[in-house]
């Protein structure tokens, strides 16, 4: 979650009263816990002609580092330097917690390179108030001022002169300004944006901004925007349509826009995909103008990986694609393919097959023959919750836990076990005492044999596993007595086995 909420906490006491407390927050992914702090490191040769070339890179070593620190909850400090042949470049700053309104951060930085010498300042701004939102953004340079990117850009290479490449240089000046308002009347909201850009080449732009969406019938969604590059009089555009979900994971969209280039017509729809197997999604769009945009997608998520399909038409041009992701893993004594693995994963040891599993509640498969499964979308040194749903366990399994947490290592995995046992000898047992009547609640017993103690309930009543045919549980009470009970269990398949009026001794 990120941006303005409030939190609610309430509280019951034993007599069912209520108590609530709102309070308001604000959440940014720029601010670090107190104590806590991220880093990143990176080393290699600087890609160049990305998208048009595929084996060309500058010649030249570089090496980028950057880390943050959250010195309390409200202030992270943060440093970056990058760096190699020819180019010395490094910066620091801060971002400052506003309390529940928003966040604010400043930064510098300073660069070296061939003799010349620059330097950046950076500051921005973003809050919310009464559900009005507003960002703003300062960016000069001074100077030279260089990075890893712009002097490692390419030239332009006589054999790529079709193509066009802008400055890769930082802007000179860089202003932006976003104001969002929610109208009061209305479930309506309107955004405007201003951007001033002045490149490192001295060309500038100055572009408005208007934008309007409205939740109308059935959570469909209009929306219209349009902007004006008020330093280019042929530099505009316009943009309306409506977006309709029709369920089952499937949005409608059709829209139309109006450029220099003529007016456009487009057309979308999309199935999303989610991620338990099986699932399916797909997506068709055509956009009617100038140039015919056509394409065709689909895609389907298995047990070992997942596919997909392309097809795009773009005037008299087309093109097909087809790729497979999937994973192949090692763990918990088994060999796991799945699907494509980005950061840490879990393999879940349930006990029993066709267990549900869901990872942070949303459905990802069923356990196999063996009880297992592999969880391949787990955040690595976060904590991830993943959990089994029992329905389709018979009512005689034993389910110790339902749910775990897991913290894996970067690309690293955990192995979950959960248990369950579909025959685990066990039994609903009453106990009563010599007079008939039940064993106080908080009475402990042990069976003979067994490390393993269990605790009587209400109505004398507690589960007892690892059972025999022949038992004995010696009890001790609640007053500090203890006495002993023998009971016979025989299991019935499929049925949650009671043992009524044990008697202790």
């Amino acid at each position: 979650m990120t941006g303005a909420g409030t939190a609610s906490v309430v509280v019951s006491d034993a007599l069912g009263r209520q108590t609530a407390t709102t309070l308001p927050f604000y959440a940014s992914n720029q601010l670090l816990r107190e104590g806590l702090y991220d880093f990143s490191g990176e080393m290699g040769f600087a890609r160049r002609f990305y998208g048009v070339e595929s084996d060309n890179y500058d010649a030249r070593p570089m090496a980028s580092m950057s880390g943050r620190y959250g010195l309390s909850d409200w202030l992270t400090l943060e440093s970056h330097f990058e760096g190699g042949d020819g180019l010395l470049n490094g910066g620091a700053g801060a971002t400052f917690g506003l309390g529940p309104i928003g966040v604010a951060s400043f930064a510098l930085a300073g660069s070296q390179a061939g003799g010349r010498t620059g330097g950046l300042l950076n500051a921005s701004l973003e809050m919310t108030y009464w559900g009005v939102s507003l960002y703003a953004r300062t960016q000069r340079t001074i100077g030279d001022y260089e990075d890893i990117a712009s002097i490692t850009a390419p030239i332009l290479d006589p054999k790529f002169k079709e193509f066009s490449y802008l400055s890769a240089r930082v802007p000179k000046r860089l202003d932006q300004v976003s104001l969002g308002i929610p109208l009061p009347f209305d479930r309506s909201s309107v955004n405007l944006s201003y951007t001033q850009l002045e490149s490192a080449v001295g060309d500038r732009n100055r572009i408005v901004g208007l934008s309007y969406s409205r939740t109308i019938l059935n959570n469909s969604t209009i929306f219209a925007s349009a902007f004006k590059d008020l330093d280019d009089k042929s530099s505009f555009g316009v943009f309306a349509g409506i977006s309709i979900p029709l369920g089952n994971d499937v949005t409608v969209t059709a829209a139309s826009q109006h450029t220099p280039n003529g007016p456009v017509g487009v057309v979308d729809a999309v199935k999303s995909e989610r991620l338990e197997e099986g699932s399916y999604g797909w997506r068709i769009r055509d956009a009617e103008g100038r140039t015919t945009e056509r394409s065709a997608a689909a895609s389907y998520r298995s047990s070992v990986g997942r596919a997909e399909a392309t097809v795009q038409q773009y005037g008299s041009s087309t093109r097909g694609t087809a790729q497979f992701d999937g994973s192949i893993a090692f763990a918990g004594g088994g060999v796991f393919f799945g699907n494509r693995i980005d950061d840490a994963f879990a393999v879940v040891n349930a006990g029993a097959p066709n267990v549900a599993v869901q990872y942070e509640n949303r459905p990802v498969g069923v356990t196999d023959s063996r009880g297992l499964l592999l969880v391949p979308y787990l955040n690595s040194y976060q904590k991830n919750k993943i959990s089994i749903d029992a329905k389709n366990l018979p009512v005689d399994a034993d389910i110790p836990t339902t749910k775990e947490i897991a913290v894996p290592a970067d690309r690293g995995g955990v192995v979950l076990k959960f248990g369950i046992s579909e025959a685990p000898q066990a039994a609903l047992v009453t106990f009563v005492d010599v007079s008939n009547k039940p064993l106080k609640v908080g009475a402990e017993g042990r069976l003979d044999g067994s490390e393993d103690s269990f605790v009587v309930g209400y109505d004398g009543q507690a589960y007892v596993h690892g059972l025999g045919a022949k038992n004995t549980a010696v009890m001790s009470l609640p007053d500090g007595n203890s006495c002993r009970a023998e009971f016979d269990y025989t299991p019935e398949a499929g049925k949650q086995v009671t043992i009524e009026n044990v008697v202790c001794r």
